[in-house]
């Protein structure tokens, strides 16, 4: 397990423990919200895997600093200093005894003020699949135990209850590719797309580990972004770097075609 510390800003002081999954990190959307008006909406993951801990870049505007250099990627010292803007934290492993679940540990002072540490509600069904087929379990993992700032919500939460819906789900049928038939549901507000360690894992070579995340503000306005993909996205044949969606759309990541689709949930169907 690791943790993060911050050292300046509104949240000087606090610190984020970090789950043995993935953590997305932005100002507007994620598990780990930041007041900068510098970090972007959706700023960068930070993850486990191959034995280590990885930050990489989703895409933002000012970029992602590991140390005094700028990275796309990197993997992760105990001890080194990111910063996110204008926010500076320091990356710290934690004693493996310690609570494996993500979550924010606020200093009173600021316990009003601090981030949220959301955790996604994510469904994900498998309706059918040709014969043979393995099922594969890609969704990152719930973190029950995640402390959450009550009086805070969501962004997509707070337009979904403007529009008298209480949540929105995405639908994500695979129509070409291995994995054709079969169809995800999801309720969050960010769906990583990638080859690994992602909401939506497609078994696919042309398919980049994290090549595109769509951005669920409400039922209306869902946006799919490339992340600087190798073979990029595209939107019903069109190359796009980023694209508002509509019900019917066709995604092409890598050799894989999703077909899209949204709607509000109610309290009755939530």
């Amino acid at each position: 397990m690791a943790e993060l510390v911050f050292l300046n800003g509104d949240l000087e002081g606090d610190s984020f423990v970090l789950g043995s999954g993935r953590t997305v990190v932005g100002r507007q959307v994620g598990d780990l919200l930041v007041p900068d008006t510098e970090v972007s909406s959706i700023h960068a993951i930070i993850s486990f895997e191959r034995g280590g801990w990885y930050v990489m870049d989703l895409g933002s505007t000012n970029g992602v600093y590991v140390g005094e250099q700028m990275r796309l990627e990197a993997r992760l010292k105990d001890g080194e200093e990111l910063r996110l803007g204008k926010t500076r934290m320091r990356f710290r492993v934690v004693p493996s005894d310690s609570d494996q679940s993500g979550g924010i540990e606020l200093d009173p002072a600021t316990a009003e003020t601090g981030p949220i540490a959301r955790q996604g509600s994510v469904e994900a069904t498998l309706d059918h699949r040709d014969p043979g087929e393995q099922v594969i379990d890609d969704l990152a993992p719930g973190r029950p135990n995640e402390r959450v700032d009550t009086q805070k919500m969501k962004r997509a939460d707070l337009v979904a209850a403007a529009a008298g819906a209480d949540s929105v789900q995405i639908t994500l049928e695979i129509v070409e590719g291995r994995d054709r038939g079969s169809v995800r549901r999801f309720k969050q507000e960010s769906i990583l797309i990638g080859r690994l360690n992602t909401d939506l894992v497609l078994r696919d070579s042309d398919v980049s580990r994290r090549h595109a995340i769509i951005e669920v503000f409400d039922a209306t306005q869902v946006y799919l972004r490339d992340l600087n993909s190798t073979n990029g996205c595209r939107v019903n044949g069109d190359k796009v770097i980023s694209a508002r969606l509509q019900n019917g759309d066709e995604l092409e990541i890598g050799r894989c075609v999703l077909r899209f689709s949204a709607r509000a949930l109610y309290s009755e169907e939530s």
